[in-house]
């Protein structure tokens, strides 16, 4: 399968998909293909960052089902890999982060706390 077929293949399956653009190995860029693609307003801010960076793109990163899955136009070394995979976890993490339950630590931890303690004494 060509790198095209495998590409598009990856983009079609994903829930969440980018095309990456990257430069030096900590340096990564993502377009957003899905759930909803990068509108001329989003273009032109990365447009607007590109310049001496040197980005180029290497290939489509998404996420199919639970598993993250990639399809790149060349080889990455190690570091690049490192760089994008905690860019592409911290993309997704902020891009579902509204719909996550908002969660009052203190009232929660004095409601875990309060809970019986129904384990067998195995420590005395």
């Amino acid at each position: 399968m060509t790198y095209s077929e495998k590409s598009t293949q990856l983009a079609l399956e994903s829930s969440v998909a980018v095309l990456v653009l990257m430069g030096a190995p900590n340096d990564v860029e993502f377009i957003p293909l899905k759930p909803r693609a990068a509108d001329a307003k989003m273009l032109a801010d990365i447009k607007g960052r590109w310049p001496g960076r040197g980005l180029r793109s290497i290939g489509i990163v998404g996420l199919v089902g639970t598993t993250p899955r990639c399809a790149l136009k060349e080889p990455l070394a190690p570091e690049q890999v490192d760089a994008l995979a905690g860019a592409f976890l911290a993309y997704v993490r902020v891009l579902i982060s509204p719909e996550l339950p908002r969660v009052d630590t203190v009232e929660w931890c004095e409601k875990l706390f309060a809970l019986p303690d129904n384990r067998p004494d195995k420590f005395n």
